[in-house]
């Protein structure tokens, strides 16, 4: 009996283990499989993060040991199509994310870095982190976990338009395009993990079939357009690298940014926890660390030194001239403290140059000349520099290749250019490498540079300094000084100089104030891009492609040695072999080679003076330019106006035939109304509008009236607009081909007036003005057009004279685009 109840005891007992193990795998079968089944034939790639790709489909996994950890997401486009900002090596701003699991996914989360507290209540953190949001940028499905390791499938967060690329598409108006999965995949080759960075490729194809196609006849040499850069404009495929990155150990210094020391872009972040008495936002400069090995020491080698890698991919000469000028920034470390802190070196052979390890230097090729750039990959939370990409973009070399060629017309004897014309260049791309790591130092430009003698600063917009030597020939052996400026020294002292680790904050903020201090008594200052950047910005002594202390004495030399260039261009300005029509692209570099010069000489007239000073800090305010250097720089300004300067020689104009087939006019050209003949007049409107676009520029024309207002001895808007019609509309017409030009000046001259007359962006003041001296040349006009000798003059005056009564009674704005056939050649960059 016992026996039975003993066996029956068991019995249960077995089939509970067995319910028991049976619930076991039914819920093993329903959760996540284990982790090592799930990977087994995937090949593995150990690193920060580790991935897993399936080698017989499109499968990516990570293994996400890290939940709830903060960490850099990265990206940035590798393989590109050179247009609509789509260039290899952009990279878009970083985001400190973290994963975070929620039921059967994780989610990736971006953090808000930009509103923050210092307060250690954990109350106000709290407060802060849900007042303002974060975005959920990723979901990954869970597939399989085993001892707190996720696996999750993250194929659709690699194969997605992470960069926009089909929003830059469609603002540049090519068309809806989408992206296709079935033509996009990771890119294995270029998928890698190291032990403190993750990196993944991926290779995306985005599709329109509408898209134009390429034509079968005159489809190939194309510069603009997607048909230019992609063999099938219905099918675009980009690389974009998407990276993450392990935060850097603790212990970086940061230093608040200064707006007078040369830095720009910093870290912004607000904190309402603040005391009521100070500001609600702090501004971290960018920075890279790097720290003395013997602090004590006034010089002293790095910990570890900032190390650039240039890319093997760029032709020589200028791959030397770029190492040349990117290693002259030792020269301000040095004065910063450090011996050899910046070296610059070739990529090593199979090295990614897209590896968040390796500070770039990269050789970017488009369909057009563009500007540079230089970009970092940051760390959000101090402006800790981490990766450094500057993209050199070509066709800047070939730009000045073509001006040497318009200033010297060096191919009397052959086809072999002037060695001055290579070293030209090569002196320009020694610069431009210096430039663009500037920017990933953490610098801005400083237009102001001009003013402290050539070479104050590297990152400014340099002009040639093109000299006349004691024959009367151009000489181009001084064109871009070597060397890092004086102003770099500065910015560099400023940002990455040493204090005791006892220094209070007060005693280090007395000691970067010292250095501005010191560069001010030596005339030095800083004045960025917002400020000198267009014809529309107002400091008059920060401009971009200038030069020499003094505008009015350089715009002289300027247009001295573009009459040098212009007296003996000829056909020798084109090698043998070449399409004469050829010859007059060469020929715009001369004939605007004042362009820059003139628009900052214009800045003069109702310009303001100031600093980016501070309250305590010494420095000036605000001055008005001097009267008399105003009416020297209107006096200038106004000379490039001349007939004689601007009428294109008969002589030249015979050599200037149509363009043959597949040689076409690009946007380097002039253009004009003559259809495929050149136009004699083309040149004439492009330098026109480039001298009255700046001198009547709205901002200019209203402050010439406030400011005459609050000084009567600064020059009013009258004094302006009467010395230009006495300079112009007021003189008696040419016979020939000099009148036709005069009667386009003329005719450029009328047209800003109306413009800024009827601009709502004018004062409504200085419009009332501008309409009064409008009528007051209508006037000279109506008594002076009778004695008109030819027809086309007397045609010419009866339409001025039409066109101001008409603006009397509808005063409108002049069209902001030029048509295409008053369109100026295109100048920067240089």
């Amino acid at each position: 009996m016992q026996q039975k109840r003993t066996q029956r005891k068991l019995a249960g007992i077995a089939l509970s283990a067995v319910m028991a193990l049976s619930g076991v795998v039914a819920r093993a079968q329903a959760g996540p499989s284990p982790l090592a089944a799930k990977v087994a034939g995937l090949t593995r790639l150990d690193g920060y993060i580790t991935l897993f790709l399936d080698p017989r489909g499109d499968k990516t996994y990570l293994q996400i040991d890290k939940l709830d950890q903060e960490m850099l997401y990265e990206q940035q486009l590798t393989d590109a199509i050179g247009e609509y900002g789509l260039d290899r090596g952009a990279v878009y701003h970083p985001n400190l994310v973290q994963f975070h699991r929620e039921g059967g996914r994780v989610l990736l989360k971006a953090e808000n870095t930009a509103w923050r507290t210092a307060s250690s209540v954990p109350e106000a953190s709290e407060a802060v982190k849900r007042s303002f949001g974060e975005s959920v940028i990723g979901t990954f499905p869970i597939v399989a976990e085993e001892n707190g390791s996720l696996l999750v499938d993250a194929t659709d967060f690699f194969v997605r338009d992470s960069f926009g690329v089909t929003e830059r598409l469609t603002s540049a108006r090519e068309g809806a395009f989408r992206l296709d999965p079935t033509r996009s995949a990771i890119y294995r080759e270029r998928t890698r993990a190291f032990p403190r960075n993750t990196e993944v490729e991926s290779m995306l194809t985005f599709v329109n079939p509408e898209a134009r196609r390429r034509p079968i006849f005159d489809g190939d040499g194309q510069r603009q357009g997607l048909a230019a850069v992609v063999p099938d404009p219905r099918f675009v495929t980009v690389h974009v690298h998407q990276s993450f990155v392990e935060l850097p150990p603790l212990g970086f210094h940061t230093r608040e940014f200064d707006p007078r020391a040369g830095y720009f872009n910093s870290v912004i972040y607000f904190d309402w926890n603040k005391p009521l008495d100070q500001p609600l936002d702090t501004h971290l400069m960018l920075r890279h660390r790097l720290e003395k090995k013997n602090p004590g020491q006034a010089v002293s080698d790095p910990i570890k030194p900032i190390v650039y890698y240039v890319d093997r991919g760029i032709p020589e000469p200028i791959r030397s001239a770029i190492v040349e000028g990117a290693s002259w920034w030792n020269q301000a470390f040095e004065a910063a403290g450090f011996h050899d802190a910046f070296q610059v070196k070739l990529l090593p052979e199979g090295a990614d140059p897209m590896d968040i390890r390796y500070n770039m230097i990269l050789w970017v090729e488009r369909s057009q000349r563009a500007f540079s750039n230089g970009a970092e990959v940051i760390d959000p939370r101090t402006g800790e520099i981490l990766k450094t990409e500057v993209s050199l973009t070509s066709g800047r070399e070939r730009q000045l290749f073509l001006m040497t060629e318009s200033l010297l017309s060096p191919y009397r004897n052959g086809s072999k250019p002037d060695p001055a014309q290579e070293k030209m260049v090569l002196a320009r791309m020694r610069q431009l490498a210096a430039h663009e790591v500037g920017h990933t130092l953490g610098l801005g430009h400083n237009h102001a540079s001009s003013n402290f003698g050539q070479g104050g600063s590297v990152e400014d917009y340099p002009f040639p300094d093109v000299q006349i030597d004691s024959n009367g020939k151009l000489d181009l052996s001084k064109a871009y000084q070597p060397g890092i400026g004086e102003w770099d020294k500065v910015s560099i002292r400023y940002g990455y100089s040493e204090f005791p680790k006892s220094s209070t904050p007060d005693q280090e903020r007395a000691g970067l104030n010292k250095i501005l201090d010191d560069a001010y008594k030596k005339g030095m200052y800083f004045i960025t891009t917002q400020d000198a950047g267009s014809i529309a910005s107002i400091h008059p002594y920060a401009s971009q492609w200038d030069n020499g202390k003094n505008a009015v004495e350089e715009l002289q030399h300027i247009l001295k040695v573009r009459e040098v260039a212009l007296k003996q261009f000829s056909e020798a300005a084109i090698q043998p072999g070449r399409p004469w029509s050829q010859l007059e692209d060469v020929y715009v570099p001369a004939y605007l080679f004042h362009r820059y010069q003139t628009e900052t000489t214009a800045k003069l007239i109702a310009g303001l003076d100031f600093r980016y000073s501070q309250r305590g800090d010494g420095e000036m305010v605000t001055a008005f330019v001097s009267p008399d250097e105003q009416k020297k720089a209107l006096a200038a300004v106004l000379s490039t106006l001349d007939v004689k300067l601007l009428t294109v020689p008969e002589a030249l104009l015979n050599l200037f035939p149509p363009r043959p087939p597949e040689y076409g006019r690009t946007q380097e050209s002039f253009v004009g109304y003559d259809g495929p003949a050149f136009d004699a007049i083309g040149p004439v409107r492009a330098a026109s509008d480039l001298t009255l676009d700046a001198l009547f520029e709205p901002g200019r024309v209203s402050r010439l009236v406030d400011y005459h207002a609050r000084d009567a001895s600064n020059p009013s808007l009258s004094d302006v607009v009467r010395a230009t019609l006495q300079a112009t509309v007021y003189t008696s017409l040419h016979d020939g081909l000099e009148g036709e030009t005069q009667i386009a000046i003329n005719e450029a001259v009328i047209s800003h007036l109306l413009t800024a007359a009827g601009s709502s962006a004018v004062s409504p003041l200085a419009r009332q003005i501008l309409r009064r001296e409008l009528a007051t040349a209508r006037e000279w006009m109506t008594q002076h057009a009778p004695a008109a000798s030819q027809p086309e003059q007397q045609a010419a005056y009866a339409g001025w004279i039409s066109r101001i009564t008409a603006a009397d009674r509808a005063p409108a704005d002049r069209p902001e685009t030029k048509p295409l056939q008053e369109r100026v050649p295109e100048g920067a960059p240089i």
